[in-house]
């Protein structure tokens, strides 16, 4: 039946759990498509769910939108009216918080997510897509490098890759919307002692180039320009591709200027600052609808039948 659920699995001595949007397609008992769509650090699913607004493009595209919640971001929490205690984060490698220094193993957890799924819904296991935004978005890269026979295709909202090295067993095609202008998740990293962790939004995208045999000299797309006069006025968005890439896959960032830490295609944090909701993470941006674009990415790909590891 479509609609929308809340479930709850066992993990590593811990109850977790994962919100679902099952969309009408799912009446014809066909096994459908998953998208995880993952929270940001000191979030939660309910938050992603409505912030990313990805249910409608479900509902459009007939696939499975999962939102699994990771677990507790720090001992002491920042007074949050709307996530309240219900403060997450991924163990996405260096980023973040206690998920990282506890070595919660959110790879393992959200391969039971993907299972769990399968045991109550038919689920097409050759089509499983990542995606979240900041923690999230590093956390969908990380199951692309430690669980790629899991992962068809991913794409992170303002997260870089937290990984110094990745070793992925296949190609896996991965797409990037990230601002140069981003005040939380830095297009340029955060300086370290250890330059191996300065961890750039390039230093990802070259790992990813590398490790998926792609052409280094990618293809700038046609730029987006907000019109002038209007509330998109001063932004950008730009897509940059490597292709040539083994299996096909290709490396994708939409490179934007003038926007924050922001779901592209979510109204939130648009016009005059004064009415924005998220005041931290900078100017909104709908010249992208990241929920669009990222689906039309993934429909291309789905995982040889050979690395589709069955759900159990």
């Amino acid at each position: 039946m479509s609609g929308s659920y809340v479930f709850y699995v066992n993990f590593d001595g811990m109850e977790r759990a994962y919100r679902i949007h099952v969309p009408p397609a799912a009446a014809s008992g066909k096994p459908l498509p998953m998208v995880i769509n993952m929270a940001g650090a000191t979030q939660n699913a309910q938050i992603e769910e409505i912030l990313s607004n990805m249910d409608p493009n479900a509902d459009e595209n007939g696939y499975l939108a999962v939102y699994p919640n990771g677990t507790r971001i720090s001992k002491v929490l920042t007074p949050d009216p709307v996530a309240k205690q219900a403060q997450y984060g991924w163990n996405a490698g260096e980023c973040c918080g206690l998920p990282v220094t506890k070595k919660i193993n959110d790879v393992g957890f959200l391969e039971k997510v993907i299972a769990n799924v399968a045991s109550r819904t038919p689920v097409n296991l050759r089509r499983i897509y990542m995606t979240g935004i900041s923690n999230g978005g590093m956390m969908a890269y990380a199951m692309a490098a430690e669980a790629s026979t899991h992962v068809a295709a991913i794409a992170s909202v303002s997260g870089q890759v937290e990984l110094p090295t990745i070793h992925p067993t296949r190609s896996v095609p991965t797409m990037e919307f990230h601002s140069v202008n981003d005040p939380i998740a830095k297009f340029d990293g955060v300086p370290n002692k250890n330059p191996r962790l300065v961890l750039s939004v390039m230093e990802g995208i070259h790992q990813w180039v590398h490790a998926d045999g792609c052409s280094t000299t990618p293809h700038a797309g046609r730029e987006i320009v907000g019109a002038a006069g209007s509330i998109s006025a001063g932004e950008t968005a730009t897509p940059i591709t490597y292709s040539g890439c083994r299996d096909g896959a290709k490396v994708v960032l939409w490179r934007f200027t003038g926007s924050g830490h922001v779901w592209p295609g979510s109204p939130l944090n648009m016009g005059p600052k004064k009415n924005w909701i998220l005041t931290g993470s900078g100017r909104g941006i709908i010249i992208v609808n990241a929920d669009e674009t990222m689906w039309k990415f993934f429909s291309h790909y789905e995982l040889p039948a050979r690395d589709v590891k069955a759900a159990g």
